[in-house]
């Protein structure tokens, strides 16, 4: 059995259009793994796509013999957590490719994972996907898409890999209906008939919003969240011509794959069936060793269809549950995102978890706009409320923080315990920083620090002391909504729901 790796999470966000056409709802709310890859090894300089923009050894194929080396399937049914070592040479990397075809234009969240000792790369059609192990927008084209990732580090290091994808709740621009054939997402090693460079039509995106904390003002009912979000553009590269977009190492459009005559390989069998059977280790050759079949299908196909390029300028108002957040850039390049930061009321957050349309967004963007909705994923409320809270509290001359705050409805009935430090509450000196327990909605609390606060500067810290969300078992939990629902009066039924009184 593979052992768990520990998780540098790299999430691609795509619009939340697409992500229910990909695959039955319950199986894939729970998320697919990637299983099945093609592996090798070869010499690799950080940064640069190890693979030729041209030519038939762009598309891997398994049992292919190119300047990268010979591709060998590596396929576990079913599991996520992937141990490639065996692949890994002294001073060379390993690069895992796969295929996965998209309907349409389509949203998806992508998790990878490897080892802290592993320094992992990754590519989606070519385009590189800078800063793994951070939360990125990115967006499946119709058709076969191709995956890269290279895994490079000590020989002593284990080249483990775990990837997932799952559907993405942003409120992203929703695709016309698509009515081709086969809903499922397909997640394929060997290289299909007549893929070849393909991307998405050019639309801005914007990331379901993250919760970076929460803030406690004095004399307000209701806490502040925090929030930062990233607007993106995906699409073709800029610049004009098919060779400039070459010498970039962009591809250029691609219609989205279609083989009206499901085309046999080499074995005699149809795609599906071949692809099935990929676990065969009797299969010795390569599925197209020179491209032959893939430019037949492709001039059955005919010419592929133009794409909009990717967006230089575009913007997004984002509302949660009625409060206004926006983005706008005029310095958008593909793949690459850009942050924003803003603020909200705690109870608009927690409405915006609640409602299946509590996230909703305006779209505008070069040739284009649009609009779409989502849902506020519940989890990382119900983290933030359990996490440091800040106090706002005003710093004196003296060194002292003070402020008159008001217990928020989100706090009532918990143990709210202060950062290490003096504390008085109401003149009063409290005992291992105990600021109320429990906590009565509405009281005011004058409250005064003495001690180092936080090291942004930004004041002292509290937390709930009592078990939060985060303690529970990741089995037999309440869902994260069920839990977020409960939090409201004096908060009794979520507190018992969670173990906590």
């Amino acid at each position: 059995m593979h052992r768990l790796v520990r998780r540098t999470l790299l999430s691609f966000l795509l619009s939340a259009a697409g992500v229910g056409a990909l695959a039955p709802e319950a199986a894939w709310a729970q998320g697919q793994p990637l299983d099945r890859w093609l592996v090798t090894s070869l010499e690799h300089a950080a940064g640069d796509h190890p693979l030729p923009m041209a030519g038939p050894d762009r598309f891997p194929d398994r049992n292919l013999e190119t300047d990268a080396g010979a591709w060998t399937l590596f396929r576990r049914d079913g599991e996520a957590a992937l141990d490639f070592s065996e692949f890994a040479e002294a001073g060379q990397a390993t690069l895992a490719h796969v295929y996965l075809k998209s309907a349409a234009d389509a949203s998806v969240r992508l998790e990878l994972g490897s080892e802290p000792c592993v320094r992992l790369e990754a590519w989606l059609n070519a385009q590189y996907i800078a800063d793994p192990g951070s939360a990125h927008e990115v967006r499946l084209a119709a058709g076969w898409n191709t995956l890269l990732v290279v895994l490079d580090g000590e020989p002593a290091c284990e080249r483990s890999l775990s990837a997932r994808l799952s559907p993405d709740t942003g409120p992203n621009v929703r695709p016309e209906r698509d009515d081709r054939s086969g809903d499922g997402l397909t997640v394929q090693a060997s290289r299909p008939p007549g893929v070849g460079p393909t991307w998405p039509e050019g639309v801005v995106t914007v990331s379901a919003p993250r919760v970076t904390g929460l803030v406690w003002h004095p004399d307000e009912d209701d806490l502040q969240a925090t929030l930062s979000y990233d607007l993106a553009s995906w699409g073709r590269a800029f610049g004009s011509g098919a060779e400039g977009a070459d010498a970039l190492g962009i591809q250029r459009p691609e219609a989205p794959f279609r083989n009206p005559f499901d085309l046999p390989r080499r074995s005699g069998a149809t795609s599906d069936e071949a692809d099935d059977a990929e676990g065969d280790e009797e299969e010795t050759g390569p599925t197209d060793p020179d491209g032959l079949r893939a430019r037949m299908v492709a001039q059955l196909l005919g010419r592929p269809e133009a794409r909009v390029p990717a967006p230089r300028g575009g913007s997004v108002e984002l509302r949660l549950a009625g409060e206004s957040l926006v983005a706008a850039s005029n310095e958008l390049e593909p793949g690459v995102p850009i942050t924003f930061e803003g603020v909200i009321p705690f109870r608009k957050l927690r409405e915006a978890a609640l409602r299946n349309d509590g996230m909703k967004a305006e779209f505008r963007w070069d040739r284009g706009d649009g609009d779409g909705e989502g849902r506020m994923p519940a989890a990382p409320v119900l983290r933030a409320l359990h996490g440091a809270l800040q106090l706002a509290l005003a710093a004196g001359t003296d060194g002292v923080w003070r402020g008159r705050l008001r217990v928020p409805d989100a706090l009532a009935g918990f143990t709210l315990r202060g950062a290490e430090g003096s504390w008085t509450v109401d003149g009063a000196a409290v005992e291992d920083g105990v600021l109320c327990s429990p906590c009565e909605r509405g009281r005011r609390l004058d409250v005064e620090f003495r001690g180092t606060p936080g090291t942004d500067g930004e004041g002292p810290r509290a937390r709930i002391a009592d078990r939060g969300f985060q303690d529970l078992p990741e089995t037999g939990a309440p869902p994260a909504v069920e839990l977020l629902r409960a939090l409201e009066g004096d908060n009794q039924r979520y507190r018992a729901l969670i173990g906590g009184g």
